[in-house]
């Protein structure tokens, strides 16, 4: 939740201050730079590790079925992956520069029950 607050193009380095002190942390403008900077670097590469997985997969999906080119839908779900407002832009270009073969299409489900919510989004879209 505070990471993707803090991570916010929108919030000032106040307001990230006043998260500190909600945590109960005293901090000064300095610190608030530096946690703003070290929640966007812990994001990215949280971000581009789960893209580099995800594009290992695909890619050997599309090796072992001998295509050119794999086009293929996962399904998703996660506050994180919803609500944070860069993560799933790093994991797609992520997956887009390590899988330069496949055409993955990111399905965001919407009900919020885990596993089987981003499995049936997944497949629904497959059918339709």
């Amino acid at each position: 939740k505070f990471l993707s607050q803090i991570e916010s193009d929108r919030l000032a380095l106040l307001q990230v201050r006043a998260i500190l002190q909600h945590l109960g942390l005293d901090s000064t403008c300095d610190d608030s730079i530096i946690v703003k900077e070290v929640c966007s670097v812990v994001s990215r590469r949280a971000a581009q590790l789960c893209g580099a997985g995800m594009a290992a997969v695909v890619d050997k999906m599309r090796e072992n079925r001998g295509l050119a080119r794999l086009n293929i839908n996962v399904g998703v779900d996660g506050s994180l992956y919803k609500l944070h407002p860069h993560f799933s832009t790093i994991l797609k270009k992520t997956v887009l520069d390590l899988a330069p073969n496949c055409d993955v299409t990111f399905i965001l489900s919407e009900d919020g029950s885990g596993k089987g919510a981003a499995l049936a989004s997944a497949t629904v879209q497959r059918f339709q």
